[in-house]
């Protein structure tokens, strides 16, 4: 009897560690840049992102994914990945692609990176800092790869215009000091530069995939693993380098509690003891994960039936969270921001949310296939923040009563663009607004106007035209642009 109680205290201690593992909150931000504007293609980062981003989504993370992204969409993918922090007892950040450091920082390059001037590091790369102060704002377990350590060469120009500064600059990444809590691997020493490598991911992310799902190891032991598997790929060129403030062990997937069994001795695995073991750790949980784990492990166990209601009822549950009608003023507002950004006109953007606001909703929702409530729900705003905001934006404005109008394009988000175009007229109220590769025009007649927004910018000049000409005699098209600034048009009225 007393092997059988050891037995499940030890079985229960392994059923627990899965327990906790799943049922804490894990956010991650994978980045990986290949198709860089300004220096040759990467090989291997995106590949090693989606491979790395998969991986973890099986681990229980819930994961952004940014590919071959420019400087506005790595900002806003940060963004995501903040928004998603609150809560979180571990966060995530994997990036591969080109990095840079001066006088000591590490900057992470988009696919659009200039460095032609030291003021581009500002504007056109992205400070690590960054990414680990939203990290660091909360106590949790943080880790972060680095498989930026490439050869790079968008620092030549940097290093030819800043002359004899150009000493700041260093190969690879610079040794970072992390806080408490923290972890960040290298995929090589500080100041040393990567390889590529010549399979399908860099030989740090190809190590580093190789064992970050195997049950039972610590953080620790995955970066020993890694390490000796960059090193024998490598020929022992490349050494991964970490440092660490954790101050807990960390698992990505703990042991099977079968693993766990022969604490108790050799000859005291119990099957139904473990069983049993594990359904007492996870029975209380709100996780679906765990009770789909059971079924996967016991697919006829003995609380098998029980475990299948309860998937249910928690798919229940959260589809009455996600149904629940915000009343959050801040809520709100956020609501209204994103369905602005994504092209939805809910109304003046202060004050209560009114009709507009829930006719653009039950616009977007249309769109995604949602059933069309107009409701401001938990649900919705959720599916808001996990969407991709378009860009390029162009914005055509026009103030009838005083004859004024503006134009701009290649912006980074509507709002921007709206307040580039009524920079040169003032308070224009009319506004048409395109991203991507739409276009919009403008037709005007004395007293008569049009504002359109099109596939093609041929196309809105003509509807455009058209509109404007069922109430004026004499109208033409006076601008046209298309989001990214082709087919540009401006004439004098």
């Amino acid at each position: 009897m007393r092997v059988l109680a050891v037995l499940a205290c030890a079985v229960a201690l392994a059923a627990a560690g899965i327990a906790s593992a799943y049922a804490e909150k894990r956010v991650a931000l994978v980045i990986g840049n290949s198709a860089y504007k300004h220096a040759p293609a990467l090989k291997n980062p995106t590949n090693d992102a989606k491979d790395i981003a998969g991986a973890l989504e099986r681990l229980g993370f819930e994961t952004v994914l940014g590919i071959d992204l420019d400087y506005s969409g790595t900002r806003q993918k940060i963004r995501a990945f903040t928004d998603k922090l609150s809560g979180a007892e571990v966060a995530l950040f994997f990036y591969a692609g080109h990095g840079v450091q001066v006088a000591g920082k590490n900057y992470l390059a988009p696919v659009d990176a200039r460095l032609e001037s030291e003021a581009d590091l500002d504007f056109t790369t992205i400070d690590l800092d960054l990414v680990m102060r939203n990290m660091e704002r909360e106590p949790r377990t943080n880790i972060l790869f680095l498989d930026a350590c490439r050869d790079n060469p968008l620092t030549l120009n940097l290093a030819r215009n800043m002359g004899t500064r150009s000493a700041s600059i260093g190969r690879g990444l610079a040794r970072v000091e992390s806080g408490v809590g923290t972890m960040i691997a290298f995929a090589t020493q500080p100041g040393n530069v990567a390889l590529d490598g010549d399979s399908r991911n860099s030989p740090f992310t190809k190590a580093l995939l190789e064992v970050i799902e195997r049950p039972g190891l610590s953080i620790s032991e995955v970066m020993i693993a890694v390490r000796n598997g960059v090193l024998k790929q490598t020929n022992g060129k490349q050494v991964p380098w970490e440092h660490s403030s954790l101050t807990g062990h960390f698992f990505f997937a703990p042991a099977a509690p079968e693993e766990a069994a022969p604490l108790a001795g050799a000859n005291a695995k119990d099957p139904a003891a473990v069983e049993f073991a594990f359904w007492d750790t996870i029975k209380n949980s709100s996780n679906s994960r765990l009770f789909e784990a059971y079924i996967k492990r016991y697919p006829t166990g003995t609380f098998s039936e029980i475990a299948r209601i309860k998937i249910e009822e928690i798919a229940a549950a959260k589809l009455s969270e996600e149904n629940a009608v915000i009343g959050d003023q801040t809520q709100l507002h956020e609501i209204r921001d994103r369905l602005y950004e994504l092209n939805f006109d809910p109304g003046p953007l202060d004050g209560p949310l009114g009709d507009a606001a829930s006719q653009a909703i039950r616009e977007y929702q249309a769109t995604a296939q949602l059933p069309q409530t107009g409701e401001p729900t938990q649900g919705l705003l959720k599916r808001l923040r996990s969407a991709e905001l378009p860009r390029p934006w162009g914005s055509i404005v026009y103030a009838q009563g005083r004859d004024k109008w503006g134009m701009s394009w290649d912006k980074s988000s509507r709002k921007e663009a709206v307040e580039s175009a009524r920079a040169s007229c003032g308070d224009c109220p009319a506004e048409v607004s395109f991203f991507g590769s739409e276009c919009g025009a403008f037709a005007y007649s004395r007293g008569v106007w049009s504002l359109v927004a099109r596939e093609t910018v041929e196309q809105a000049k003509e509807v455009a035209l058209a509109e404007c000409r069922k109430r004026g005699k004499a109208c033409r098209v006076i601008a046209a642009v298309c989001a990214n600034g082709t087919g540009l048009l401006k004439e004098d009225k």
